[in-house]
C-alpha cells in the first residue's frame, strides 16, 4: 500500500473523516479529521505529563490548575486526559470538565467526584498527542 502523495496545498476536493496522505510540504503522515488535516507521529516519543492534587476539603474546592500541561484546554477536550481519584478512573464530563469556550489549564471537578479530604487526583495529559521529539 502506498498513501497519496502531494503537498500542504493538495488534497481532495472533498476530504472526508479517515482519509490519510502523505504531506510532502512537511514531510508527515496526516489524517482528515473534523474539517482538518492532523499529522501523525511517524517516529519518535511522546512525552507524557501528569499534575498530582489532593482534595482538601471533601469536595468543595473543585477547581484546579494543571501546571504541568503542555497545552491549554477548551470544554469538548475532556477525553485528551485521563483523570484518577483515589486510584479510580473518572468519566469526562460526568466527574471532569474544562472552561468553556477560553482555553485554559483549569480542571473543574464534580464535588461528588472528589469525595473525601485526602484523596490523591492524578491528570494524565498528552496521550492522545502526534507531537513526537
Amino acid at each position: 500500500m502506498q498513501l497519496p502523495l502531494g503537498s500542504a496545498s493538495v488534497g481532495p476536493d472533498v476530504p472526508v473523516n479517515g482519509q490519510i496522505r502523505f504531506n510532502q510540504s512537511n514531510d508527515k503522515i496526516e489524517f482528515y479529521y473534523n474539517g482538518q488535516w492532523n499529522s501523525v507521529a511517524k517516529i519518535g516519543q511522546v512525552p507524557i505529563y501528569t499534575d498530582t492534587f489532593i482534595t482538601v476539603d471533601g469536595g468543595s474546592t473543585n477547581d484546579f490548575i494543571m501546571t504541568n500541561a503542555p497545552r491549554d484546554y477548551v470544554s469538548g477536550e475532556e477525553t485528551s486526559v485521563l483523570v484518577f481519584i483515589g486510584g479510580v478512573q473518572q468519566r469526562p464530563v460526568d466527574h471532569y470538565t474544562f472552561s468553556s469556550p477560553t482555553a485554559s489549564k483549569h480542571i473543574y471537578f464534580n464535588p461528588s467526584a472528589t469525595g473525601d479530604a485526602g484523596q490523591q487526583i492524578i491528570v494524565i495529559h498528552n496521550i492522545n498527542s502526534t507531537d513526537a521529539t
